[in-house]
């Protein structure tokens, strides 16, 4: 604690204390309260903090602005789409059947495709589709995790205390299993996201969690979604009883020409603004800088919508697209 003596032009001295950061001054007089004060340096000061609201408000208001000048009801390419959206795809609706069919078959399924081709949106989808009770979805996000936390992970996902070894939380998640299949007639799905970052310690682990008794029932399913080197991986001889039960696999390949211009519409038509609002060479320059990417789609018309508004421009023509390419 540090005083320090400050003299007014009266005859009383104020002490200021500082102790914590905080400093209290005491009033005139011997039974004087204390007052609380503000450090100076926390103090608000009218600068960068006013000028980061007033910043955020402003940008706030661009977006209405230009929402408004194409007649939007919102933003066309946010990532809230409704993922029954890109059924009209044929691309989605035939990995979509694929993956249907492995849930009645059954086993291990893989998933694969670049990043921002849609994995997501078709997990979604899938799961959405099942019939309620006769599926149950889990879904692990995490997978850059050691072989324990994974099983951590897994008891957690089906809601069982994540505690124990890992030997014990394997019984338990089995039995949990089993106990779905016989008293509850529902088959469980794994659903392991970015599965590439997996290691081969958790992978041999999974097939070994689809052995029920003596390998003659299967009471799960797993479906592995990741980026296309997991194919690789799963070549490796290590890997090989994990791969000889893969029952279906679904690569996701990027839109053609004319399902990103279908693409485009169903995204435009969603919020309300004119289906041909980038005009076919725009379709086409988007098209071949994302090279049928949805997510780099969707950037790639954002910053060219951004581009057309301020240009004051009732179309999106190519070259606020090569433009943004350098």
């Amino acid at each position: 604690m540090r005083i320090f003596l400050r003299f007014s032009c009266t005859r009383t001295a104020i002490a200021t204390v500082r102790h914590r950061g905080l400093i209290r001054i005491p009033t005139h007089g011997p039974g004087g309260s204390w007052r609380r004060t503000i450090p100076p340096r926390w103090r608000s000061v009218p600068g960068p903090m006013l000028s980061a609201r007033q910043g955020t408000s402003e940008m706030a208001g661009h977006l209405a602005d230009m929402l408004s000048y194409f007649s939007m009801d919102a933003d066309p390419f946010a990532r809230d789409l409704d993922p029954s959206r890109l059924l009209h795809l044929p691309g989605i609706e035939d990995s979509l059947s694929s993956l249907s069919f492995f849930c009645e078959r059954r086993g291990i399924a893989v998933l694969v495709g670049k990043s921002g081709s849609g994995k997501s949106c078709l997990l979604r989808l899938l799961a959405s589709a099942l019939p309620v009770g006769l599926y149950k979805p889990v879904y692990l996000g995490h997978s850059t995790v050691s072989l324990s936390e994974f099983y951590g992970h897994l008891a957690s996902a089906f809601t069982l205390q994540p505690r124990g070894r890992r030997a014990s939380l394997f019984r338990a998640v089995q039995d949990h299993v089993l106990a779905l299949n016989r008293s509850n007639k529902v088959h469980p799905i794994l659903i392991i996201d970015e599965a590439h970052c997996l290691s081969n310690d958790i992978l041999i682990e999974l097939r070994q969690l689809l052995n029920f008794q003596y390998d003659s029932e299967t009471c799960m399913s797993i479906l592995l979604c990741g980026q296309e080197d997991l194919l690789s991986r799963l070549k490796l001889s290590l890997l090989e009883s994990l791969a000889n039960s893969v029952t279906t696999t679904v690569v996701m390949k990027p839109l053609t020409g004319d399902e990103t211009a279908s693409y485009l519409e169903e995204r435009l038509k969603h919020v309300g603004a004119r289906p041909d609002l980038f005009n076919p060479p725009a379709v086409r320059a988007l098209h071949n800088a994302s090279h049928g990417i949805m997510r780099t789609i969707n950037a790639l018309a954002s910053a060219a919508l951004v581009k057309a508004w301020r240009a004051k421009s009732e179309v999106v023509e190519s070259d606020f697209i090569t433009t943004l390419m350098g």
